[in-house]
């Protein structure tokens, strides 16, 4: 065990020192290396996104999906994991699996419910918005995912639609 310690502890060193290229090769290692390490796995996902948003290491969406994919196999109540993996699905345009797992994510976590829905729902509309540029100056075409934002920003407050129409 002492072996994925020094690997996972390593890999946070390089992390620290902002070099997320590295510490992604460190925590791809450890997942190859110990593959029911969970941890590792998420680290993983997590350090290539880094590097290859922030600094454009040549690491492909789908590799950094299998990561998170399989963190959430591994330990399937951690509720970071399903955050941290839909946050990244909502950045690569993967609406309908960042739904699913912001959904995941206040089902384990139960107290703080109302953070993933509100997340899920300002992040994913100002995606739409980003990535879908002026057909969303349209309000047909911004219609739908305005509404799907507004139904999860009411979960999140728990407030029902005939209320918050009064409210309006």
């Amino acid at each position: 065990m002492a072996d994925i310690e020094k690997m996972m502890k390593d890999g946070h060193k390089e992390m620290e020192k902002g070099d997320f290229k590295k510490a992604y090769s460190k925590f791809k290692k450890a997942a190859e290396e110990f593959p029911e390490s969970a941890e590792a796995w998420f680290l993983k996902a997590e350090t290539g996104n880094m590097a290859s948003g922030m600094f454009g290491a040549k690491i492909g969406d789908e590799d950094i999906v299998d990561a998170y994919k399989k963190a959430i196999e591994l330990d399937p109540e951690n509720f970071v994991y399903y955050s941290s993996y839909g946050a990244f699905c909502i950045s690569v345009g993967k609406y309908d699996e960042a739904e699913g797992a912001y959904k995941e994510a206040a089902e384990l976590d139960e107290p703080n419910a109302a953070r993933y829905l509100s997340e899920f729902a300002v992040d994913y509309y100002h995606s739409a918005l980003a990535r879908y540029g002026e057909i969303m100056d349209d309000p047909k075409a911004r219609e739908p995912y305005a509404k799907k934002a507004l139904g999860y920003m009411l979960m999140a407050l728990e407030i029902e639609p005939e209320e918050a129409k009064k409210l309006l």
